[in-house]
Order: C-alpha cells, then sequence, then structure tokens
C-alpha cells in the first residue's frame, strides 16, 4: 500500500501535526468532563422507558441502556487514561529541559549500575515520542471507535421507539420482532459476506473485485448514519497498520475481554436493572415482612415507585386509609388490553372525550386490582387518578381511599393483587405495604 509522501502536506498540516497536543488537552478535558454527565442522562432516560414503554419494548429498551452504559463508561475511562498520558508526557519534556543531557554520571552510584541505567532508559526523547504518539492514538482511536458505538447506539433506539409505536399500533410482539428481523437480518448477512471476501480464496475473483467496494459502502451508509466519512477514516487508518501483525488478534480478543468485564460492572452498579427484567420487578413487592424504606425528609425518594405507599395526608388513625398504587405504562397497557369497559369513541372531541377515558381508566383499575388489609377482602374502595413527581419522573397510578378500614392497633399488612401476569406462571402481581396503626 502507497504511503502519502512527507513533503506533500501542506506546511500548516505538519505543523499542526507537531502540536496537536494543545487541542488534545483542551477537548481531552472537556470530553471528560462532558462523559461524566451521560450516567445522569442514561439514568432519565432508563426512568423514561420504564414508566412509559411496555414489557415487550422493555426488553429491547433493556439491551439498549446496557449497551450505552458500556458506552459511556468506556468514554470516561479512556479520555482519563488519554489526559493522564499527555500529563506524562509533558511532566517527562519539563524534566527534559531542566536537566538537558539525560542522566549525569555522578560517585553515588557504581558504574555497571548507572550504564546499564543509560542503556535501558537512555533514550528519553525516543520516550517523549512514544509517548506523544501513544496519546495523539488514543484520542483519534477513541473518537473514531466512540463514533461507531454511537451509530450503533443510535440504531437501538431507533428500534426502541419503532418497536414501542408498532406495540401501539395493535401489532403482536412476535410479528414486530419477525419484521425487525426481516429488516436487519440482510444487512448482518451482507455483511458478513463482505467480511468473508477479504479472505485469500475469494479477495481476487472477479465477482468480488466488481462488487466488494460498492456493497461496502451501501453497507457503511446504513450502518453509520452520523460522520460516516471520519468513522470509515480513521477505523480503516488504524487497522491498516495493525491488521498484518501477529498480535493484532491478541489486542482485540482483550478488548473484547475488557468490554464484557466492564458491560457486566455496569449492569450490577445500575439500580434500575432489576427494573427492566420483568420477573425480577414482578415479585419485588412481593414480601409482606418489608416495611416501606426510610428516608431523612419526606419526597426524597429519587427512583421508580414499584410497592404502594401511604398518603401521609390522611391519618391512619381516622380508620381511613389512603394508598397510592403505581401503574406503570408495563402495567397499564395490559390493564387497558384486558378491561371489559368499552373504549372511548376517539373521534369525540377533546371536552368529551377525555373525562370519559379517565373515568374509564378508573373504571378499568377498580377491575385490575384488589385489596386486601390484614387478611380481610376489601371490597368497597374509592379511586382517583394521581401523578407522584420526583427526579426519575411524573409517574402515573391510583389514589385508593378505604373507608371503614379494618385497622388493628398496631402493625397492619395491605395486600394488594394486579392481574399483571408473571412471564411464565401467568400467576398475578402481588406486591405489600406494612404500616402501624394507633387506635
Amino acid at each position: 500500500m502507497t504511503q502519502q509522501p512527507e513533503q506533500r502536506k501542506p506546511k500548516w498540516l505538519r505543523k499542526m501535526e507537531q502540536e496537536s497536543w494543545q487541542p488534545e488537552l483542551i477537548i481531552s478535558g472537556a470530553a471528560i468532563l462532558g462523559s461524566l454527565q451521560l450516567p445522569g442522562l442514561l439514568m432519565q432516560f432508563e426512568n423514561y422507558c420504564l414508566l412509559n414503554f411496555d414489557r415487550d419494548t422493555l426488553f429491547i429498551a433493556y439491551v439498549t441502556v446496557v449497551y450505552w452504559r458500556l458506552l459511556a463508561t468506556g468514554l470516561i475511562f479512556t479520555f482519563i487514561f488519554h489526559f493522564i498520558v499527555r500529563a506524562l508526557w509533558i511532566g517527562l519534556i519539563g524534566l527534559n529541559s531542566v536537566y538537558p543531557g539525560g542522566f549525569k554520571t555522578n560517585d553515588k552510584f557504581s558504574a555497571h549500575y548507572q550504564e546499564h541505567m543509560r542503556e535501558a532508559y537512555g533514550d528519553i526523547d525516543g520516550f517523549i515520542q512514544r509517548l506523544d504518539r501513544l496519546g495523539s492514538g488514543i484520542f483519534g482511536v477513541a473518537f473514531g471507535i466512540a463514533g461507531v458505538f454511537v451509530n450503533f447506539g443510535l440504531v437501538g433506539l431507533g428500534l426502541v421507539f419503532v418497536h414501542s409505536w408498532l406495540m401501539g399500533m395493535g401489532l403482536d410482539p412476535r410479528q414486530i420482532l419477525l419484521l425487525i428481523a426481516c429488516v436487519l437480518s440482510p444487512l448482518l448477512l451482507i455483511s458478513v459476506l463482505v467480511m468473508l471476501s477479504h479472505t485469500r480464496r475469494f479477495r481476487d475473483t472477479p465477482f468480488v473485485r466488481r462488487y466488494q467496494w460498492p456493497v461496502a459502502m451501501l453497507i457503511s451508509r446504513f450502518t453509520y448514519p452520523v460522520a460516516r466519512r471520519y468513522i470509515t477514516t480513521s477505523t480503516n487508518l488504524v487497522t491498516s497498520y495493525y491488521a498484518d501483525s501477529k498480535a493484532f488478534v491478541l489486542y482485540f480478543a482483550g478488548g473484547m475481554v475488557l468490554i464484557i468485564v466492564v458491560g457486566m460492572a455496569t449492569m450490577l452498579t445500575d439500580d434500575n436493572v432489576p427494573f427492566f427484567l420483568d420477573r425480577v420487578y414482578h415479585r419485588m413487592a412481593n414480601d409482606s415482612t418489608r416495611v416501606m424504606d426510610a428516608y431523612p425528609e419526606e419526597g426524597d425518594y429519587t427512583g421508580i415507585y414499584y410497592r404502594p405507599e401511604l398518603d401521609e395526608s390522611v391519618s391512619v388513625s381516622d380508620s381511613v386509609l389512603a394508598v397510592w398504587i403505581p401503574l406503570p405504562d408495563r402495567e397499564t397497557a395490559f390493564m387497558y388490553a384486558n378491561c371489559s369497559v368499552a373504549e372511548v369513541d376517539k373521534d369525540l372531541p377533546p371536552e368529551q372525550r377525555n373525562p370519559r377515558e379517565r373515568a374509564r381508566t378508573l373504571a378499568c383499575a377498580r377491575e385490575y386490582l384488589s385489596l386486601q388489609l390484614n387478611g380481610r377482602p376489601i371490597e368497597r374502595f374509592d379511586l382517583r387518578r394521581q401523578y407522584r413527581h420526583n427526579e426519575a419522573g411524573k409517574q402515573f397510578g391510583v389514589l385508593a381511599y378505604i373507608a371503614q378500614a379494618p385497622l388493628v392497633e398496631g402493625p397492619n399488612l395491605l395486600r394488594v393483587t394486579a392481574k399483571y401476569p408473571e412471564e411464565e406462571s401467568g400467576e398475578p402481581r402481588i406486591s405489600y405495604l406494612t404500616f402501624y396503626s394507633q387506635e
């Protein structure tokens, strides 16, 4: 492969390459600060998914969220590592300018020790150049690989919203997955064939010579909708230099292992992961021995509500119990789909349609929920719609008023049974609320 001669480069470009460390440090510092904001933004996106998507869409959203968290963590560590390399480089340049000429011979250390020292570490200028190349390489490769992963992540986000939209249109989840597979499978198959066409057996055949390049460019247009030219240039520039190296496969394998380790660590440290796993969510509140979590001040809870909550505005000692029951979209979608109350005509004007839809929501919730207090079924309870706001977002639920509640002095146990089925057994979701009453 022919290289572009150095003398053909414009003078300003050669100067820029030699002094690229200056903008690198500025951009790297900004990138570190920016990437540190990504986990918080991802948490907000996770909350949005958990509150607004159905069960089937949440699985795709879960994969997408793990992917983006992996990308964010990788970017943070990469830019910090680049900053450290550049700091070491600048520090060594400073030492080399203060102490020019390298190691100075002295009488405090043995002559043979100093000789070995100069042989092993005497090439300070060479070490500075290697640090310079390492820093620039990390910087360029980081943005190139980040571009690849960002584009894949954008495709994943698109699939999440398309899946949710198709679910809202009434399509069966299996039909949606089949449709997505029909769209993505040909692209994946062609990508694999293009990779195989680079093998020695096929690379020089007339068919491959004619179609390999245009097909590869067509795939790149779909794969990299954003910054395609930069991503293709940077990634191919790096791989072209290391493709023939025997260590290339080892680097690739090591990178994959590192990605898996970081991905597992990301999953384990994400508090929202259990909510995405529907089986886990189904049993999260099914614990009659656990009381509500205590917080220093009212309203300090910042996460997703998954168990009933007492309404503090109504005193428990008045034989009246007010309990807020969260109903995220994963449950309301099932509730509406299995409600016996007829749907409201969409052609009605808003001033007529909206009150009827709200009344239908409460009627469906009345069918969907059943309550027991201290082992006694509660047949009569009044429901009202209510949103609760915290850092996780605007969370919908119903406020149940239980008049003449069969309270007992001391601990009380409220059991809320929702018809939301467990994926395999089909058992309804049960959640408990333990509280104390003083009569």
